[in-house]
């Protein structure tokens, strides 16, 4: 390729020469700092960006501002200490060429930030976008700490994690990012509309974060040291919504409250027609004396959530013919928290009465998580059972009666897409129809 300039030729070069659209200059501008007129020293560790100020203002107001406006900013160099190279990269990326594709949660968050610090809607869009699509129950809380500490007038982010909250409640407190929260960002969850089978599952939650604080500060784990970790959260919980079985087991057990305060609610469970007043304590602790629970999905007896609570995993697409066996065996793995409340299986003649039980894959253990009986096709478990994210859990199937077959297929594997946005796999023999989960 050449231009004519009278009768001699001038030679273009070659970087111009191999680039075929607007979008790849822009790209090899910024890869290679050619014609740059600012040098960005992005981070603590000082990462130096070359870049073009009418590139940048071209996108951004304050970097406009930064650059072009502010007659004190001709120096070349431009310190931003505070920012995340490696989204200020994905940043730049974007402002010059458009780049969309985001990596991970954490990535997405400090480009948020960056977006709305230098005002680039382009990039602020992208990136609540991605986070919308790949929000689930196991992720929401990092998402929800950033959110209260950095963008808590962030109506997009807001709803993203009210509508988690409300419909797996139990599986986000069972995260383990719960235990990254600060007091602050704890604070805020629980007040938040969470949808949970009991308020045990919420002490139990404060439970492991005070533990998880004190082990951070080194110190030893002690019921009163617990109580001191979490004594600011204890008034949010409606202690009173649980059943004297519930509190026995999971609150007074721990001996977080003290006798007093234990006796106090006891007595007033005991009692569902009292009007408790925690004044009347000889205790700095305020009892939540509210009875109103709080949206649960489940009943506490052997009974489905309501339909529009209810997900289900259909085990379908997979050949399978009648099996006549004392027991069964299948293997199964969620890709994300979840928690079961039923296990549905096509059993035909007999008596149909089988027994289910679940534990963990571990050979050196034989604990078993949870069992049901039941005659029929739906086995719903008394209690919730939490199945943990990438776990795999062995679920033995025995049926009594002989003349009971069971439709399933015995070797094969099979990943299904559940609703909710994740998957479960199940091996090496499939036996049932459905799962039911929340």
């Amino acid at each position: 390729m050449s231009a004519q300039s009278g009768a001699s030729l001038t030679p273009l070069r070659p970087w111009q020469d191999s680039l075929r659209s607007t979008g790849q200059a822009l790209g090899f501008l910024l890869a290679s700092g050619t014609h740059s007129d600012v040098t960005l020293v992005v981070g603590s560790e000082g990462k130096q960006f070359k870049a073009h100020s009418l590139i940048l203002a071209m996108r951004s107001p304050v970097f406009e501002d930064l650059l072009l406006l502010n007659p004190a900013s001709k120096r070349g160099v431009l310190p931003l200490k505070d920012d995340s190279p490696w989204a200020f990269h994905w940043l730049l990326s974007h402002i010059y060429s458009d780049k969309h594709e985001i990596d991970g949660i954490d990535l997405a968050l400090q480009i948020l930030s960056l977006s709305d610090k230098y005002m680039v809607a382009s990039a602020y869009d992208t990136s609540i976008k991605y986070l919308q699509t790949v929000v689930k129950r196991n992720n929401v809380l990092k998402i929800y700490k950033y959110l209260v500490h950095l963008f808590a007038d962030n109506d997009s982010l807001q709803s993203l994690c009210k509508r988690v909250f409300k419909d797996n409640g139990n599986a986000v407190l069972l995260s383990p990012a719960l235990l990254d929260l600060t007091p602050e960002a704890m604070s805020h969850l629980l007040k938040e509309p969470l949808k949970i089978t009991s308020e045990t599952v919420i002490f139990k939650a404060l439970l492991k974060w005070g533990h998880a604080q004190l082990k951070l500060s080194g110190k030893t784990s002690t019921p009163l040291g617990i109580r001191q970790e979490i004594s600011q959260f204890l008034p949010l919980i409606r202690f009173l919504t649980m059943t004297s079985d519930e509190f026995v087991q999971n609150v007074l057990t721990t001996d977080v409250l003290s006798s007093d305060e234990s006796v106090f609610v006891l007595k007033h469970i005991a009692n569902p027609k009292s009007s408790p007043a925690s004044s009347y304590l000889n205790t700095s602790l305020q009892i939540n004396t509210s009875r109103e629970s709080r949206a649960s999905p489940i009943t506490k007896v052997r009974v489905l959530v309501s339909q529009e609570q209810m997900r289900t995993c259909l085990c379908e697409g997979v050949n399978k013919t009648w099996h006549r066996e004392p027991i069964y065996l299948f293997s199964l793995i969620p890709s994300d928290n979840i928690v079961l409340l039923a296990v549905r299986v096509q059993l035909e003649g007999g008596t149909q009465d089988v027994k289910l039980e679940i534990r963990k894959e571990d050979p050196k253990s034989t604990t078993i998580l949870a069992s049901v009986e039941g005659n029929g096709t739906n086995l719903a478990f008394k209690n919730p059972v939490h199945l943990r994210e990438s776990v795999t859990y062995i679920f033995t199937l025995q049926v009594s009666d002989p003349a009971t077959s069971l439709f399933g297929n015995k070797l094969c594997q099979q990943v299904y897409e559940a609703e909710g946005g994740f998957q479960i796999s199940i091996s090496p023999g499939i036996f049932i129809q459905a799962l039911v989960f929340f």
